[in-house]
């Protein structure tokens, strides 16, 4: 954009006074230093200047945009002055206006060291709403001041095409581009597609998922599935996209590409989803019984498998015994450090002790195993049968029950 600055002459100086102030202002001038003497002498000037241009020397707008051409103004002089605004050239039966801030208007005036700008808006002939024809056209305007009659002329030139880039005529834009959650749950995004191309777009949509994953998309407030969607011309439609990851998906960032497809264009975005990990613990025993018997205050010892299951590492797992009163559970180890996502199963020792007065029977004892968010329990069933030292007892009086009523037979058949 080139401005051009006007200047008028400067103004002639005043004539200097007859007499008496003539030979005083002389004698004045004649004391002062040569310098000062110089400066007085210098004509005075009440310049009077501006500068006016199209904003762009040249612009490109579709079919179905406006016509609008910003024309800038501005008073460089020392005064206020009206600028009045002509068009002096446009394409042949078209009409126009200028204005500002939709007020219509010949001229501005503008204050000094102010600028504005104007919007001159051409309309071809015919109806209104029509698209604007292709093709390029000349615009110039004439900015005269009204104080000085000096004048600016400017010129630009409209180029209306229709003619876009791929990435022009199909945009997909999301408002949340990453999202994250645990790597079992399902994950939605919303995806709005523009067709700013000549024609309503048949648009297929594809996405490129880590392996495993599975996606569909659904059009905007519909439950059903869909690999394409019909977007009118000028119009935005809404697509959901649905991800569900794989059941061995890690915690960490996953990418994900999506992809809208026309015969006149493509538009693709990125999409991240964070995945925190589930967390999941199992437990059971090695050879699969939940059951197992000892006597009165003999300990018994229970072997034990833990796997963490889920897809993100467990810090620490503990253990805690419900058990009947005195009796002793102990753990080797106590407890579990650091167990990578999908473990092998990791052999814990169950050492269970019943206290020296329990009487025989059976009894329960549950186990909890604590995890990182994740918890699994076991109940088991232990029967306390009687010592060695009650056997012998228990034999020895049954064989002199059987004794007694031998002999109380033998008394009695005799008789």
């Amino acid at each position: 954009m080139t401005f051009e600055r006007i200047r008028p002459a400067a103004l002639p100086a005043p004539a200097p006074a007859a007499g008496l102030g003539f030979a005083l202002a002389l004698a004045l001038c004649l004391a002062l230093p040569a310098p000062a003497r110089a400066q007085l002498a210098a004509p005075v000037q009440l310049s009077d200047s501006f500068e006016a241009a199209f904003t762009y020397p040249g612009e490109t707008v579709d079919p179905e945009g406006d016509a609008k051409l910003d024309i800038t103004v501005r008073n460089t002089g020392l005064r206020g002055d009206t600028f009045m605004v002509e068009v002096t050239r446009a394409p042949e039966g078209w009409t126009h206006e200028v204005s500002r801030f939709s007020t219509v208007l010949k001229g501005i005036f503008l204050p000094n060291e102010e600028n504005a700008t104007l919007t001159l808006s051409a309309f071809p002939p015919g109806d209104e709403n029509a698209p604007l024809p292709e093709g390029e056209y000349p615009f110039a305007v004439k900015v005269t001041s009204q104080r000085t009659g000096n004048s600016v002329e400017s010129s630009t030139t409209l180029t209306v095409s229709s003619k876009k880039t791929s990435s022009e005529i199909l945009t997909m834009t999301t408002s949340y581009p990453e999202i994250g959650g645990p790597s079992d749950g399902r994950f939605a995004f919303s995806l709005e597609i523009k067709n700013s191309g000549p024609d309503e777009a048949k648009v297929n949509l594809s996405a490129e998922t880590p392996q495993g994953w599975e996606h569909s998309f659904k059009p905007g407030y519909e439950d059903k599935q869909i690999s394409s969607i019909q977007v009118p011309r000028g119009q935005t439609r809404t697509v959901n996209l649905d991800l569900t990851p794989s059941y061995q998906a890690d915690a960490g960032t996953y990418p994900i590409k999506v992809i809208a497809e026309t015969p006149l264009g493509s538009a693709e975005t990125q999409l991240t989803v964070n995945l925190t990990g589930t967390y999941k613990i199992r437990a059971g025993s090695m050879n699969d019984l939940l059951s197992t018997s000892t006597q009165v205050g003999e300990p018994v010892t229970m072997s034990l498998y833990v796997i963490n299951e889920g897809s993100a590492a467990q810090r620490e797992v503990t253990f805690l015994a419900v058990k009947p009163d005195n009796w002793e559970i102990t753990f080797n180890p106590e407890r579990l450090q650091d167990l990578p996502p999908r473990s092998r199963p990791i052999p814990v020792e169950m050492t269970i002790t019943p206290a020296s007065s329990a009487l025989v029977g059976d009894y329960g004892v549950g186990l909890s195993v604590d995890g990182e968010k994740s918890q699994t329990a076991l109940d088991f069933r232990v029967t306390v049968k009687a010592g060695s030292a009650w056997a012998w007892f228990g034999a020895v009086v049954i064989i002199l029950v059987v004794a007694a009523l031998a002999y109380t037979f033998r008394y009695l058949g005799r008789r």
